[in-house]
């Protein structure tokens, strides 16, 4: 009994076949990867974040100076001062609309930066949270020195 194997025009074939499935199947993994990070991408780059530059306090008046250091213009909602222990002091709730900042932009002027009304004990270390209308946060802490 005589065996012949697959004839070397089918092997070929078959070889070539499989070669071309393989680059097909690679090809579609990485374009819809591809998609996957393009799209990571695009909504990283548009965030809100907001950083809180420094604040000044003068005659029972805390005025808290925030810069815009995202890619859109940010709406701040709220402002909380806490003590030491992690007790709100003043919680603020504001109109956003008076308190948007563009992009890269800080408030520089005492009616546009968000002021609150609290009494500040000398030598005391406190905590300023700053909060936007889509619940970006900054923190800022320091000691109020007279």
């Amino acid at each position: 009994m005589k065996r012949t194997g697959v004839s070397p025009v089918i092997a070929t074939l078959l070889l070539i076949v499989i070669a071309v499935a393989a680059a097909v199947l690679a090809y579609i993994w990485i374009i819809g990867y591809q998609g996957t990070l393009t799209q990571q991408a695009s909504t990283a780059q548009l965030q809100e974040r907001i950083k809180i530059e420094g604040v000044q306090y003068s005659g029972g008046t805390l005025t808290v100076y925030v810069r815009n250091i995202g890619d859109v213009k940010v709406n701040i909602s709220a402002v909380y001062v806490y003590d030491p222990s992690g007790t709100v002091l003043v919680k603020s709730i504001l109109n956003p609309s008076q308190y948007s900042i563009d992009p890269g932009k800080v408030t520089d002027t005492t009616p546009q930066s968000p002021t609150v009304s609290v009494t500040l004990a000398p030598g005391t270390t406190y905590t300023v949270k700053v909060v936007t209308v889509k619940g970006t946060e900054a923190t800022y802490t320091f000691t109020y020195r007279t």
